[in-house]
């Protein structure tokens, strides 16, 4: 039973437990995920983790990820398994082989079902780290990760002849993977590193039924249809050039249209919530980058150049530290804020070769990005207006949409990885915010001592803040620790499109470090200096990432306020196009955005030609629309009726206004 607890004594096996249980991946102990095979250490008490569970389903792919290894090497003893971890809609494995053909990839999808029917126990094996070595000595990538990551000892996992070097948990035997399926096939390189070795990356996924694989692969099928490039490339929206332009997509009219849309609809939500509109540059010089802490982080994934005066820029990756000089620019007071300052700002990020597609993945795109300066006790204030203007703007362009909130934070066992304050051991001193990895030792400001600890207060306070206003606005939230943002804690909020993709979207950010590191300051009631919070908030995400749910969910027939063509007439012959001018010319004055085919086709010919653009309308003209003044209205569903111009006008203004999702105008 999903949720239930067991008690067990210490060398007991768990597998006593559910050994008719098929649906049990593994138990958990607190947070601590055991093997079914395991025997407990101590008197405990565990709860199944069920195959349809969100971590049995990992458990599950990541075995199945495992039997993707092993089918390969029985085909292809050459082959050298390099990785292979579970994702959230499958799991891959990189392997350094040939890329292996379609027929290839059905062998060895084939050979994984042959393995899985087998029913081959899979059986952790605990080892030194010598003894560990001698096994994967022929595996350098396994050697190398062995060397890395093992002090004493570490598992692996055998099935059969196939042993792989893991921590696991994974399923008992083989035979929870029969519902199993190849998708693709993808190139990489070890580690991600471009100097390292190319590896094979085959993509899988895997269920705990045959029913859901196929809810799955149905789903896919009709991802494909409204994959946004197809959608993109139909409605002429967006063009997309390797060779020019690789990772840098260009918005053709159709979409730049839908891309203002969005812009307006925000900047009003923006302007009702006083955020106040900016624009920075696209560059600055790198010692802003180095202030920021954004160039210790993100060097590898900046567009860098050094000018001939040896000045040396950065494009930016955020836009937050322009913000920041915007604020810096005038002395403040603690009457003035929140100062919110907003930009829809363009920011660029060096994606591999191999990884940018689409808008997805681009190396250019555009944040709806907001910066709140906030004295400390308006944090959790300011936090709840933002989760409010996100339902709101879900809710309007998505409808009944399902939102999922994840607390980003720290990991306490990696704070160089975080801009954060050290305290000296030996004098007591509190440093400035600093990062471990930058060059050279932490040294104490007061005394010079090296002995430094990590500092936690103020992350520990935003994460707190955070919390409350996810606690005070009945939101339910699941905590991740090292997901956070290198200046602070972060609410990521996932929305799921309809066809059940889960899409991260918004986030809200809190930051005391960089106020800090650049000196910002307002003045407080009682006259002394105080340095803000400053808040970093994004609701659609980026422009591109939001535009490209929206898009795929709707299949390309958006609502008809972000509809491109809003109205497409089409004339029955030559003798009604002059009308149909007329009409279209009406619609515009009106802000109506209409298109007109004169064209010498049929009226099923248009129509039919029509639909690629996916226009909200199709207003037909003939004779007794011409006689009559009137337009007859067709809408997505093959409704119909016949309107005068004023009517056609309203109705039309009127679903645009109210930003209304379903079709109104044919009923």
């Amino acid at each position: 039973m999903p949720g239930k607890t067991f008690a067990v004594n210490r060398g007991q096996k768990f597998a006593d437990l559910f050994k008719d249980r098929k649906d049990v991946a593994a138990v958990m102990e607190g947070k601590i995920l055991h093997d079914l095979g395991d025997a407990a250490e101590h008197n405990m008490e565990i709860t199944p983790v069920l195959t349809t569970s969100e971590e049995g389903l990992k458990i599950l792919r990541h075995s199945a990820a495992h039997l993707l290894a092993n089918a390969v090497t029985e085909l292809y003893p050459s082959a050298i398994p390099s990785s292979g971890p579970p994702t959230e809609e499958g799991f891959y494995y990189d392997i350094e082989m040939q890329p292996p053909s379609e027929n290839e990839v059905e062998n060895i999808e084939k050979k994984m079902k042959e393995i899985a029917e087998k029913s081959i126990p899979i059986v952790k094996e605990k080892h030194s780290k010598a003894e560990l070595e001698k096994m994967f000595l022929r595996n350098r990538f396994k050697l190398e990760n062995i060397r890395e990551s093992v002090e004493k000892e570490s598992t692996v996992y055998r099935q059969g002849p196939y042993v792989d070097f893991c921590r696991g948990p994974h399923v008992p035997d083989t035979s929870y993977l029969k519902n199993i399926k190849l998708l693709n096939v993808a190139s990489t390189n070890y580690k991600g590193d471009i100097n390292r070795e190319r590896l094979v990356r085959i993509y899988g996924t895997a269920f705990p039924d045959s029913k859901s694989l196929k809810q799955y692969l149905a789903m896919r099928e009709e991802a494909a249809k409204r994959d946004h490039r197809k959608l993109g490339s139909e409605m002429e929206l967006f063009v997309f050039n390797s060779e020019r332009a690789p990772g840098l997509p260009l918005y053709a009219p159709n979409g730049a249209i839908i891309r203002n849309e969005l812009i307006s609809f925000m900047r009003k939500l923006n302007d009702e919530d006083d955020w106040t509109e900016v624009s920075t540059p696209h560059l600055f010089r790198d010692v802003m980058w180095k202030q920021s802490g954004h160039y210790a982080k993100y060097k590898d994934d900046m567009f860098l150049f050094t000018l001939a005066d040896g000045d040396s820029y950065a494009l930016k990756p955020m836009n937050c530290p322009g913000h920041i000089m915007i604020y810096e620019s005038q002395p403040h007071s603690y009457r003035d804020l929140p100062v919110r300052i907003s930009e829809f700002g363009t920011v660029y990020r060096y994606e591999k070769s191999g990884e940018v597609g689409g808008l997805t993945r681009p190396r250019i795109f555009t944040v709806d990005d907001g910066h709140a300066f906030v004295a400390a006790s308006s944090i959790d204030r300011e936090i709840k207006k933002i989760l409010a203007v996100m339902e709101k703007t879900y809710k309007t362009i998505l409808g009944d949409v399902q939102a999922t909130y994840d607390l980003s934070l720290i990991d306490r066992n990696k704070p160089e990885s975080y801009l954060m304050e050290y305290r000296c051991r030996k004098c007591g001193t509190l440093n400035e915010a600093k990062r471990a990895t930058a060059t050279g030792p932490l040294t104490c400001r007061e005394c010079g001592s090296e002995d430094m600890e990590p500092d936690f207060t103020l992350w520990d306070s935003a994460s707190n803040q955070l919390r409350i206003a996810l606690d005070e606005n009945n939101i339910r939230y699941k905590e991740y620790e090292g997901e956070a943002a290198f200046y602070g804690p972060k609410i990521d909020v996932h929305v799921k499109d309809a066809l059940g993709r889960s899409w991260q979207l918004a986030t809200i950010q809190i930051d005391f470090f960089m106020p800090s590191s650049f000196g910002l300051s307002f003045m407080n009631a009682e006259g002394k200096k105080e340095t803000p919070i400053m808040i970093h908030r994004a609701v659609y995400g980026s422009i591109e990432r939001f535009l490209v749910m929206a898009l795929e969910s709707y299949g390309g027939k958006l609502p008809l306020w972000l509809s491109p063509i809003q109205a497409q007439i089409i004339t029955v012959s030559e003798k009604h196009n002059e009308y149909g001018h007329e009409l279209r010319k009406i619609l515009k004055k009106h802000g109506i955005r209409a298109t007109l085919d004169s064209s010498f086709e049929t009226v099923s010919k248009k129509i039919k030609l029509s639909l690629r653009y996916r226009p909200a309308y199709i207003l037909v003209i003939g004779d007794n629309e011409v006689q009559n003044r009137l337009a007859t209205a067709r809408d997505r569903s093959n409704r119909q009726k016949t309107f005068s111009e004023k009517e056609l006008v309203e109705k039309m203004l009127e679903e645009i206004r109210e930003r209304r999702i379903d079709q109104g105008l044919c009923l």
